[in-house]
């Protein structure tokens, strides 16, 4: 007879510092909110829209902006 495991497994806690809102990713990326919020409509970054308001989550702009490769790596 198979047993079931009883344990689901669960993801950690969501924090605030782990959301970020378009402001804080511009803070971070020292971008203008305005291109932010631009490459998160183009899906350039990798984000999530709830109602009007954008939402990241900062392991995926991490993520997104690491595994980018540099536009200027050729010069």
């Amino acid at each position: 007879m198979s047993t079931i495991p009883t344990s689901i497994p669960t993801h950690r806690r969501l924090t605030r510092e782990d959301v970020l809102d378009g402001r804080d990713v511009a803070e971070l990326l020292h971008l203008p909110i305005s291109t932010v919020l631009e490459y998160a409509r183009r899906g350039l970054l990798p984000g999530r829209k709830l109602g009007r308001r954008w939402i990241f989550l900062r392991d995926e702009i991490e993520t997104a902006v690491r595994s980018r490769p540099g536009d200027r790596s050729a010069a």
